[in-house]
């Protein structure tokens, strides 16, 4: 049996609240709709269920296709149900846009971050030796996502939790090292 995957939390009016498909629920959830991939196919869960079936929630791990709850319109409300697998598509398309777009600015603010660090050096120091490359403190989301994976499972603890931002930058600054 294969692990169950988060795809995607999404959010729909209380009105227009979906029904949880977990054996023998039934209950309307409409503000944090777990899109789950399990061996049974695409399924829809509330928070609660998804604790019970799953031992997880989205408060735990980070869904595929959305970065925080995503409400949804009412035509995609009706895709939720009728053609999830589509409405899905459309929320890849989405996230890997959004990736890009922060990938790009990060990209920017890291080129600035290094031409203001190696301005400073130059005239600072008297000497033209490049300043020391530093990682900021702007990450990528998806290598933040890996390092505080990384610090979670390596010490025991929540790694969004203030004082463990250090851990999580060193083990951001080795895996960008890794791909570099």
């Amino acid at each position: 049996m294969a692990e169950p995957t988060l795809l995607a939390v999404v959010e729909v009016e209380q009105e227009q609240r979906i029904r949880c498909q977990a054996p023998a629920c039934n209950h309307g959830v409409y503000r944090a709709i777990h899109v789950i991939q399990a061996d049974e196919g695409i399924k829809l869960y509330g928070s609660q269920c998804c604790a019970k079936l799953f031992g997880w929630t989205s408060k735990q791990r980070a869904a595929a296709y959305t970065t925080t709850d995503r409400r949804l319109t009412a035509e995609e409300r009706a895709q939720l149900e009728s053609n999830t697998a589509s409405l899905l598509e459309k929320l890849k398309v989405e996230h890997e846009q959004h990736l890009a777009e922060s990938r790009q600015k990060l990209r920017a603010l890291k080129a600035a971050f290094d031409q203001r660090a190696q301005a400073a050096s130059v005239i600072g120091s008297g000497n033209n030796r490049p300043a020391k490359r530093t990682l900021g403190t702007v990450l990528d989301p998806e290598i933040e996502r890996r390092a505080k994976k990384i610090v979670s499972e390596r010490y025991q603890v929540d790694a969004d939790l203030p004082g463990w931002r250090g851990l999580v930058l060193q083990e951001a600054k080795k895996i960008e090292d890794e791909t570099d």
